[in-house]
Parts: structure tokens; sequence; C-alpha cells
């Protein structure tokens, strides 16, 4: 691949690493059951701890939380069960991918690599997703 494939990859994998750190210490917070992603593009949350409260909204299985999420907030997921978990599981699958890849890595190049990205990084370049997590955080604990 070349110097050029190498710096698109790690910078790609720098923005990816602080969305997906970022946006799993979120859920963790809210109360939903997400591991922190160690390579990947998305996330596989687990909405178990909210199930008397999604019941008591009528949603009793993947789909109806996927499809419920999407009306209410906007926020996509596809449900769990598509990946071959049990229908009446309450997990989903989100890619968090949200984002102007070409704005982010070219801002991301300016960052030196001995320096973190931040917070301030995703506010300024990946908005749509923290914003959509927030909805979604909001809208589980209801």
């Amino acid at each position: 691949g070349g110097m050029e494939i190498e710096r698109y990859l790690w910078q790609s994998r720098r923005i990816l690493k602080l969305i997906g750190k970022n946006i799993s210490h979120t859920m963790h917070k809210t109360g939903i059951n997400v591991a922190e992603p160690k390579g990947a593009f998305y996330l596989f949350p687990d909405f178990t701890p909210f199930r008397d409260k999604l019941y008591s909204r009528g949603i009793t299985n993947s789909r109806d939380l996927c499809r419920r999420l999407l009306e209410d907030t906007g926020v996509a997921f596809l449900p769990g069960s598509v990946f071959g978990r049990p229908k009446d599981e309450l997990t989903a699958r989100l890619a968090f991918v949200d984002f102007d890849g070409a704005r982010a890595l070219a801002a991301a190049e300016q960052v030196p690599a001995e320096k973190h990205l931040n917070g301030a990084f995703l506010d300024d370049y990946c908005i749509n997703i923290i914003e959509g997590i927030d909805k979604m955080c909001e809208w589980v604990q209801k």
C-alpha cells in the first residue's frame, strides 16, 4: 500500500477509536451494557437493564427496539436478531460512521501523532454521532 495508505489507515483508526471509546462510555454511564470496541466501527449494545421500561412502552424485542428508536429519535440501529441473537433479546448493532470522513481525516492530520484527539475534535467533526447517542440515551431513560 505505501506510506499514503498507511497514514490514511492510522488516522482512520485514531478517529474511530476515539468515537468508539466516547460513545461506549456514554452508553455505559446511561446503564446500557456495551463493550468498548477494540478495532471496529460498530457497537453491539444490550438494553436489557431497561427491559421493564421498554416493555411498558410495548418494546419486547430487538426489532421493536430499533423501529421505535428510529421513529422517536431518528437514530438507526440494526436489530440484534439480524445477527443471530435471540428474537426477544434487547440487543442492537450501531455503526458509528455518520460523519464526513474526509473532513475528519484532514483535521486529524493537523494534530501531532503524540497528541490525542479529544472531545472537542468529536464536537467539531463527528457531531451527528455525538448528538445521536445523546438522543438515544435520553430516550432509553424515559
